[in-house]
């Protein structure tokens, strides 16, 4: 049977393919967006709140996730994990989570699903991560 440390990885993992392809989706997203229709994705894609140096901060979130799946596969080979790289990471992620969620919601006032996503991620992985070091 499996212990819990092995289910805590595998929540993690599968939270960071969710969030990878809600990442990928929405870089896409700014990607292609060119017209000012009244979508809630579209208009947070257009927003200067949605870049930093004229760089989507979807991107990164890309770049996260990918860091994060490959440390977990580089931990399949060792026995120790790079626990303090990924607690770091997490603690950054979740709060540029908050901070985007309180743009979305109380500044710009759209309820962006993608955006969600990527949220519900992020908590899904703290939380996964959580478990693995306390159980």
């Amino acid at each position: 049977m499996f212990d819990s440390a092995i289910i805590s990885l595998i929540a993690l993992g599968g939270a960071t393919v969710f969030g990878l392809q809600g990442a990928l989706s929405l870089a896409v997203r700014h990607h292609m967006v060119r017209d000012h229709t009244l979508s809630a994705c579209n208009r947070i894609a257009l927003s200067k709140e949605a870049y930093i140096a004229n760089i989507p901060v979807v991107y990164g979130a890309v770049i996260f996730y990918g860091l994060v799946l490959a440390q977990l596969l580089r931990g399949i080979n060792h026995i120790e994990m790079q626990l303090f790289w990924l607690n770091s990471a997490m603690f950054a992620a979740l709060l540029v989570t908050c901070y985007y969620a309180y743009i979305m919601f109380f500044r710009l006032g759209i309820f962006c699903m993608g955006c969600l996503r990527i949220y519900l991620a992020n908590f899904m992985m703290a939380a996964a991560l959580l478990s693995y070091q306390l159980f």
